[in-house]
């Protein structure tokens, strides 16, 4: 009998792409899981709805898709329990990191939760502007005029640390 395709895949690369892409969804599910909700919940109902997708086929990298879909998960959890969403403290204290490092890294914390998300995407993930816009649900301009504030929040941020150099 013949394999039965997942969404338009071929269920081997179904699962090459979910064991590709957990690490990262299952990171960005911590980073916005709502108060109350496991990450790991979040996540694996990403793939769910990933798999269940009719309308998916390969184009641009498969993580912009399954972010899109996790953002989904993750403020339809919001919605469900009327929770605002929270951030997870991380521990850089595992590795050693410079002053501009740290700075960096208080920069970003201090960055609106939209502007920070657009940050993660396109530098953290690696996506493209359109990938950014398609994971939002925004045109390529609100993207890359978010992309441009959220630098350039950084950039102020980090000068009035003593860091323009």
């Amino acid at each position: 009998m013949p394999r039965r395709e997942i969404g338009g895949l071929d269920p081997d690369r179904a699962r090459e792409i979910a064991e590709e892409c957990y690490d990262d969804v299952l990171a960005y599910c911590r980073r916005h899981a709502p108060a109350g909700h496991e990450a790991g919940d979040l996540a694996q109902e990403t793939f769910l709805r990933f798999v269940r997708a009719q309308g998916y086929r390969e184009r641009g990298k498969p993580i912009a898709y399954l972010m899109r879909i996790a953002r989904s998960v993750c403020v339809d959890a919001s919605r469900e329990r009327r929770l605002e969403t929270v951030s997870l403290e991380f521990d850089v204290a595992t590795c050693e990191r410079d002053g501009r490092e740290a700075d960096l890294d208080l920069a970003l914390e201090r960055l609106p939760g939209e502007l920070r998300e657009v940050v993660e995407l396109r530098f953290g993930l690696g996506l493209g502007v359109n990938e950014v816009a398609q994971t939002l649900g925004i045109s390529r301009f609100a993207a890359r005029r978010h992309i441009k504030a959220a630098l350039k929040t950084l950039e102020e941020d980090l000068k009035e640390g003593g860091l323009d150099g």
